[in-house]
């Protein structure tokens, strides 16, 4: 028989997984979902996984469901959602300083729980998410892309969908200064070695290593942008 807190924990995983494609805007508002079938292959999962995590999505008001037309994003359902604009309109315009104070503590955080509660499949994504960050070095647009790819799937490792929410608040309001991180000479490659020893470090389920990794990358993106 399937452990009812297990299975439970499964639908939150799925529906967590669904509400980030929505949030990171792989699915828009108005726009379909793939098929329950692709889903359940996508994720892993059974078809009922996928249809109570779908029911879960509709009852917060995210998804839509009709016979025969499918399910779709709702068009308001990211009314609710906080941006940066609405951040900066409150308290005005936030020194880089404080944001990168607060990815500080987001990246050390994300890095342990990934390190702790990843998966073997969400480990494969994140080493296959390194490979297209790797690939895409020589262009800009595409590394700024591969980079935040990389960084949301290890978010999505740690099973956290709040402190994950807060993570990509940071980051979008750092898109800027991480434009011109990657304009300095050698960035991107010292990037990816510690890029490299995270991985490595959240595929031995060793939390503390982790979190050291991803903190001196943060103190190392500071001494290059910052001072």
């Amino acid at each position: 028989m399937i452990d009812p807190a297990g299975r439970s924990t499964l639908v939150d995983d799925t529906a967590n997984k669904i509400r980030q494609m929505i949030f990171s805007g792989q699915i828009q508002p108005g726009e379909l979902l793939p098929s329950r079938k692709a889903l359940a292959k996508q994720f892993g999962v059974g078809i009922s996984t996928i249809h109570e995590a779908v029911k879960s999505l509709a009852a917060v008001g995210l998804l839509e469901s009709r016979p025969g037309k499918g399910t779709w994003v709702r068009q308001d359902a990211l009314d609710g959602v906080i941006r940066p604009s609405i951040i900066t309109n409150r308290f005005g315009q936030i020194d880089v300083e404080t944001i990168y104070e607060a990815r500080l503590v987001l990246e050390v955080a994300l890095a342990g729980l990934a390190a702790e509660k990843a998966t073997s499949e969400e480990i494969e994504e994140i080493w296959a998410a390194l490979q297209v960050q790797q690939e895409a070095m020589p262009d800009d647009e595409k590394f700024i892309e591969a980079d935040w790819a990389f960084h949301l799937t290890i978010a999505q490792a740690s099973h956290n969908v709040l402190v994950e929410t807060f993570y990509q608040l940071a980051r979008e309001l750092l898109l800027k200064f991480i434009r011109d991180a990657i304009s300095l000479p050698r960035v991107r490659e010292e990037a990816t070695e510690y890029h490299i020893e995270q991985v490595k470090a959240i595929e031995a389920h060793d939390v503390e290593w982790a979190q050291r990794v991803a903190r001196e990358h943060m103190w190392y993106v500071k001494r290059r942008l910052l001072i």
